[in-house]
């Protein structure tokens, strides 16, 4: 069910991310801005009692529900278009931004205060950034882009970052990083059609995996709350499901890259075919199970892309190691006709989705148990 509409952004927005507490919503756009959002009473809108009715901002119907409020707006944080935002996971205060002008900007609020201050420009990158993700603890800051570059940044405090490595294995653009939730392991999504699995080791950070199988651009991915597995969407139409397995071994290292050491090794244990979604996805996004699930519950699935819909899946342990993906919900025109570029699901208030896409405007949705 649409809880509410969001709307503020001049261009396609590109990325939400919620804070820590799950009260607060960044998101960015190609119109060079970020903005916070923020619902005006968290309890009363997370218990269910929202208004979906249009609101008369300024004598002009901007669709923003009366129950939430933009609490700050960044505007010309960067030169060019807005790709990726993200939240510190730790603090709720620090915000990450990464652009098209290649730069990652670092911005912290003080206590008390909705505005936030830029107090690093984190440069590197030859051209585009595409995506920023920080570590589950914050120490660490992941940026990706065009260049076909990981870099990974460490955070020493008061806005001061030292890049640590740099990791040049990808043939192509690379789309999206994540961190695993519970391990120093970080998996990247790209171009070339592969996901890389990245490994530290005495501080030097190493591809200790590289998954293949989708025919086309992997676009992102996620783990499950336990970081047992990883989902990931592609160009192919397919969602796919991997577990990690057995060692890695040797085979194909000699040819596979300078910094590739394979350690490490996937197995695909569930495929969302090509004929569910008509077009590519962008996105996923996975839930932690709930408190009372049944025994072999992961949670649940949420994915959007070309064909304007948002579907949610169902995961659930199956025999022999497989994992089933069981469509639950498929939301038709979920933002018009427009692409769909972001689904996150709320880390604190479960069944609660934020949604973004190419007609400017943010969607919060509410999965009914």
């Amino acid at each position: 069910m649409l809880a509410a509409e969001l709307v503020g952004h001049e261009d396609r927005v590109w990325q939400v991310s919620w804070d820590a507490s799950g009260t607060r919503l960044a998101s960015c756009s190609s119109d060079k801005s970020a903005r916070i959002w923020a619902p005006i009473s968290p309890d009363k809108f997370f218990s269910g009692d929202y208004a979906t009715s249009p609101m008369d901002v300024d004598g002009e119907d901007r669709r923003t529900s009366p129950s939430w409020q933009c609490v700050e707006t960044i505007d010309n944080a960067h030169k060019r278009t807005v790709r990726a935002v993200a939240f510190e996971p730790t603090r709720s205060r620090a915000l990450a931004t990464a652009s098209f002008d290649g730069t990652t900007a670092i911005w912290d609020r003080e206590p008390g205060s909705d505005a936030h201050e830029c107090v690093a420009t984190l440069e590197g990158h030859e051209n585009e950034a595409k995506s920023v993700a920080w570590s589950p603890g914050g120490q660490l800051l992941a940026t990706c882009g065009r260049d076909k570059s990981v870099w990974i940044w460490e955070a020493n405090g008061e806005g001061d970052f030292d890049c640590i490595s740099v990791l040049m294995e990808h043939a192509q653009d690379v789309k999206l990083v994540a961190w695993h939730p519970r391990d120093d392991l970080l998996a990247s999504f790209s171009y070339d059609n592969t996901i890389r699995i990245w490994k530290e080791d005495d501080d030097d950070w190493y591809s200790a995996a590289t998954i293949g199988g989708h025919q086309s651009t992997v676009w992102a991915g996620d783990f499950s709350a336990d970081g047992r597995y990883l989902a990931s969407v592609s160009d192919d139409r397919t969602v796919r499901v991997w577990a990690q397995r057995a060692s890695g071994g040797e085979e194909g290292a000699a040819s596979a890259g300078f910094y590739y050491r394979p350690d490490l090794a996937y197995e695909c244990v569930a495929v969302v075919p090509d004929s569910v979604h008509a077009r590519a996805i962008y996105s996923v996004s996975w839930c932690a199970p709930a408190a009372d699930a049944a025994p072999g519950a992961l949670g649940y699935l949420a994915t959007g892309g070309g064909d304007n819909t948002v579907r949610v899946f169902r995961a659930t342990e199956a025999a022999g190691g497989s994992v089933d993906v069981a469509l639950e919900v498929a939301q038709a025109d979920a933002h018009g006709l427009s692409d769909i570029n972001c689904v996150k699901w709320n880390p604190v208030h479960p069944g609660w989705l934020a949604t973004c896409g190419d007609d400017g405007v943010i969607r919060i949705w509410h999965l009914e148990p």
